[in-house]
């Protein structure tokens, strides 16, 4: 038996303010990775990719994940309406990065470069599928 997700219902024409948090969290990241601030890039970049997953599941399903637990917006980006080979790549990409959350806010240890330079690179993969789930003016 699938788990119900806690979810919050959300007018399908916010899903743009997402889109635009997750472009400003992930410019954020470049701009913090360039400056060797390291953690606040790990962090900006995991906020851009839950940012990047709101915005599709706003725009696909009318709803964003409102559970404590990020994980769960992975069944949500399955159940949306768009084409499952690409929502399997984003969900590959969510994950990866939503298991760096912990360690990026809470764990007493700092960011690596490595470790920074990657979320990064995983939070602009992410937002640049989700770009092409919307319609195209948003591209």
């Amino acid at each position: 038996m699938t788990r119900k997700v806690k979810t919050k219902e959300v007018e399908k024409h916010f899903y743009i303010n997402y889109l635009k948090k997750a472009f400003e969290n992930c410019d954020s990241a470049g701009n913090a990775l360039k400056e060797k601030a390291f953690n606040a890039a790990a962090v900006s970049a995991v906020h851009s990719a839950i940012s990047s997953a709101d915005t599709l599941c706003v725009y696909g399903l009318g709803k964003r994940c409102a559970s404590e637990d990020h994980k769960d917006v992975i069944s949500l980006i399955m159940d949306s309406s768009h084409a499952k080979k690409e929502n399997s790549e984003i969900v590959k990409l969510f994950d990866t990065i939503i298991k760096m959350k912990n360690m990026a806010e809470y764990e007493e240890r700092l960011i690596k470069p490595g470790e920074a330079e990657k979320a990064v690179s995983i939070a602009t993969d992410l937002l640049n599928l989700v770009i092409l789930q919307l319609p195209k003016q948003q591209q």
